[in-house]
């Protein structure tokens, strides 16, 4: 497969151009997931008074930059197809020698630098505030974020499959449908508390393993790499059929003139 690594260069300059005047893109990547920290770090901070036998800052602001991790990786994958289709371009772009593997591959490298970003926001601002130090989790922090950062992106590429089929009807799942694997990620709270059916779709998701194994390494020090192996064979599953979908429906788009439709 050839790249033209001019044509990855030019969509990242030419959104990173964007980002300066965008004040909404900097609102959705900083905003919320600042208010979410000071949130659940001062209601962590409270409910410790009542001596409940562990640390609740540190599992809350653990689970809350977690979280923030896929957030944000599952957004920046959408949003620069969904920029494109808003300002009228994704005709312009993809009649050029642009092919989808170029734009998926510079939406990932436009992604990690804002995610970057955001992580060390958010760890500096959980230092800060609350005396969290994220590299606490010693050398679990890098596979942690890596699979988290893997989950956003086949949830990323789902969507954009999605938006390349039905158009701008389903433009909200960008920011909606990531919070219908919340519930079942065990984010805040163990997998054992979940109803039975719920843990059955929560052991299909990567994420869970992901947010029980911080649990285990910050409350008790112990650490399962079962859990990451899971993680990781779940995620390449899912990134695999993710790509092909969008792929597939790229391609469907392609066939039947929806392109003209999105802009």
């Amino acid at each position: 497969m050839n790249i033209n690594w001019s044509a990855v260069y030019a969509i990242i300059i030419r959104h990173l151009y964007t980002w300066r005047r965008d004040f909404d893109r900097v609102i959705d990547a900083f905003w919320f997931a600042t208010t979410d920290l000071i949130f659940w770090g001062l209601t962590s901070t409270y409910l410790t008074r009542f001596s409940i036998g562990f640390n609740l800052v540190v599992v809350f602001i653990g689970a809350i930059i977690f979280w923030t991790v896929i957030q944000n990786a599952q957004r920046e994958i959408n949003m620069p197809l969904l920029d494109e289709a808003w300002n009228r371009n994704l005709i312009n772009l993809f009649t050029a020698p642009i092919s989808l593997i170029e734009f998926v591959i510079a939406t990932i490298i436009l992604g990690l630098l804002k995610l970057i970003t955001v992580i060390l926001l958010l760890g500096s601002l959980a230092y800060f505030l609350y005396r969290f130090n994220i590299f606490d989790y010693g050398w679990y922090l890098l596979p942690a974020l890596v699979n988290l950062t893997f989950i956003g992106w086949w949830v990323g590429f789902f969507i954009d499959g999605l938006i390349f089929r039905f158009g701008y009807k389903i433009q909200s799942f960008a920011w909606a449908f990531i919070f219908v694997l919340y519930p079942f990620s065990a984010v805040l709270y163990p997998v054992d508390i979940l109803p039975h059916w719920a843990q059955t779709i929560a052991k299909l998701l990567p994420s869970s393993y992901i947010f029980e194994n911080m649990r285990s390494v910050l409350l008790s020090g112990k650490f399962n790499p079962i859990d990451i192996q899971i993680a990781v064979t779940l995620n390449l599953i899912y990134l695999i059929l993710s790509i092909y979908f969008l792929q597939l429906m790229f391609k469907n788009a392609l066939a039947n003139g929806r392109l003209t439709k999105l802009n």
